[in-house]
């Protein structure tokens, strides 16, 4: 979730300040939307190769290179558009690592499959170089698919929070893949009632609709909630988001009663809304002391 009220980014209030454009965050968002250019050119690109394997046709190839020729145009626009996006954002450092990483080893492999798919069906050589000219485009082709896969989950991460997979999978499946991330002593207690109601109901709502902006991936406005410190103090813009014990003070009860219309309500339209019940639980959690399991909470004083 967004926490607006809790801190803008920067550049976006400094947009919003002194009147100025900037291109940079008007530009990065469309990495989002140019992205499914170069995955969707290289797949179609390894499916026509796999027709052509099974009945070869002299006009078949001219089609692939032309679709790998659009998947490194657009593939080097994604990410650069990526690298503004980058920029701009709040993400953690090791995912976002990651995921440029992986981007542009895409754009590198991308380029030199086309080149050894040319060199094995445009030019002019021997029988046994053109083999193993395709034979390695081939395998490259393949490599390229993999290596999408792998950099789309990073961005997914990244956009989504790490669990945005499975969190809607059947409880054998989450078993298996997601960490449980309770301290041994609170698992071994079970925790007091407060903390109980915390991790049951009131977690819950924190992991689906605000972890994916506010998580260990993504920090918008420098705000986690996965952090109890952090997310009692709250972000750049200095208000309390929790005030123990108060919730009409607190800045996050303040954002998710917001008007659906409103540019500062949580979460953000599109993100999924809290329902009245779930509003209810974060109120009641507030009010009876905002007891997070393995964190002791003291009177809480806004981000400096």
């Amino acid at each position: 979730m967004v926490v607006a009220g809790l801190g803008l980014a920067p550049e976006l209030r400094a947009a919003e300040g002194d009147g100025v454009f900037r291109w940079q965050p008007f530009l990065g968002p469309f990495h989002s939307v140019l992205l499914h250019f170069p995955i969707g050119f290289v797949t179609m690109a390894f499916l026509v190769d796999l027709y052509y394997l099974w009945r070869p046709k002299s006009e078949v190839q001219p089609v692939i290179t032309l679709m790998l020729g659009l998947s490194v145009i657009t593939t080097m626009l994604t990410i650069v558009l990526g690298l503004l996006r980058a920029t701009g954002a709040e993400y953690d450092p090791q995912t976002l690592a990651a995921h440029k990483n992986y981007g542009i080893a895409v754009g590198v492999l991308t380029v030199v499959t086309l080149w050894l798919q040319w060199l094995g069906y445009h030019e002019t050589a021997s029988n046994a170089p053109r083999t193993l000219l395709r034979a390695g485009y081939r395998c490259l082709l393949l490599g390229n698919i993999v290596l999408l896969i792998i950099a789309g989950h990073e961005g997914g991460n990244l956009t989504h929070g790490s669990n945005y997979l499975t969190k809607n999978a059947p409880g054998f499946v989450k078993a298996l893949v997601e960490e449980e991330k309770e301290t041994p002593a609170v698992a071994a207690s079970g925790g007091n009632e407060q903390e109980k109601f915390y991790r049951e109901k009131v977690k819950p709502i924190f992991d689906t609709k605000c972890l994916s902006c506010h998580g260990p991936e993504k920090q918008k406005g420098k705000y986690r909630m996965d952090q109890p410190a952090i997310a009692l103090k709250g972000g750049d813009s200095e208000k309390l988001a929790v005030k123990p014990g108060d919730p009409f003070a607190s800045n996050l009860v303040r954002l998710i009663l917001l008007p659906p219309g409103d540019d500062d309500v949580m979460p953000p339209a599109g993100k999924g809304s809290l329902t009245p019940e779930e509003v209810m639980h974060v109120i009641r959690w507030i009010q009876q002391g905002a007891q997070i399991p393995g964190h002791t909470t003291a009177e809480a004083k806004p981000a400096n």
